[in-house]
């Protein structure tokens, strides 16, 4: 199978290098991801911007590029641009150092990532550690990289098959009704795997205001930044917080119910 990888996090990250080695292993690698961090980006894209696209030189990989643009940018890039020779199968996002949970999706540039993938045609994957779940025994501090890049690796058709079918737009395109969000708990062993529906995620993000020479700032999510997350036994949070690897099918354009359409996919197993 031939993947394209992609992030928010920036061509350097740790979570990129540790999939792209898992799924090397049995799949043909190529990478975009941007040259800077993108967090937050979500669905942001360059319109008419000319973005510079360079090559490096990465492990575990068939082709490596970093695009001065957004996660949304780098997959449009990477599957229209003809540097990439080979059809892509499937996009995989992340691994992301931070969580992805219920309404963290819409600000995400892992999860626009893997919409813009489904929306073009191509199964879209979005992975990322819940750095909030954690064993408080393990004074390691490790994110543990290499459990979510293993799972992605071992379950990667049943991710796959949870986008759904193709749909026609029209005679010319087509595109997946759904794409997957994955969280994991940053421990070192996961009890399994559940079906998950989003929760419900507020903030409480402090507003910090500076003024210099050169005028007034203000920048948001500074010290007093905190998240409450709402939702039953079926939430994403909650899977994560009970050591399991959260799996959640999100609608790729409006008007797609993930409540309703979970019990379609019921049956699908993972492997731990």
């Amino acid at each position: 199978m031939n993947i394209l990888l992609t992030n928010d996090d920036g061509i350097h990250a740790e979570g990129l290098k540790v999939l792209s080695a898992a799924l090397s292993k049995k799949h043909r690698v190529f990478i975009v991801a941007p040259k800077t961090n993108k967090s937050g980006a979500s669905c942001q894209m360059s319109v008419a911007l000319p973005l510079e696209l360079k090559n490096v030189q990465k492990e575990n990989c068939v082709l490596s590029y970093h695009l001065e643009g957004s996660p949304v940018d780098c997959v449009l890039s990477g599957l229209n641009g003809s540097y990439i020779p080979e059809k892509i199968d499937a996009v995989v996002s992340g691994i992301n150092d931070g969580p992805n949970l219920g309404t963290d999706i819409i600000y995400s540039g892992t999860c626009g990532a893997a919409r813009q993938a489904c929306l073009a045609g191509i199964p879209g994957i979005a992975l990322s550690i819940d750095t909030d779940s954690r064993d408080p025994a393990d004074k390691s501090g490790l994110l543990y990289f290499e459990n979510l890049a293993d799972f992605a690796a071992e379950n990667i058709d049943s991710l796959i098959s949870l986008c759904g079918k193709l749909s026609a737009l029209h005679p010319l395109h087509s595109y997946y009704r759904f794409f997957v969000n994955v969280n994991a708990p940053a421990v070192s062993k996961y009890k399994g795997a559940r079906l998950t529906v989003p929760s419900i995620r507020r903030y409480k993000e402090d507003v910090q205001l500076k003024e210099s020479e050169n005028g007034a700032f203000s920048s948001v999510c500074g010290s007093e930044y905190r998240v409450y997350s709402y939702g039953g036994d079926l939430s994403d949070f909650k899977a994560c917080n009970d050591g399991f690897v959260s799996v959640s099918v999100i609608g790729t354009e409006p008007g797609f119910s993930e409540v309703d359409k979970i019990k379609d996919f019921l049956n699908c197993e993972f492997r731990v």
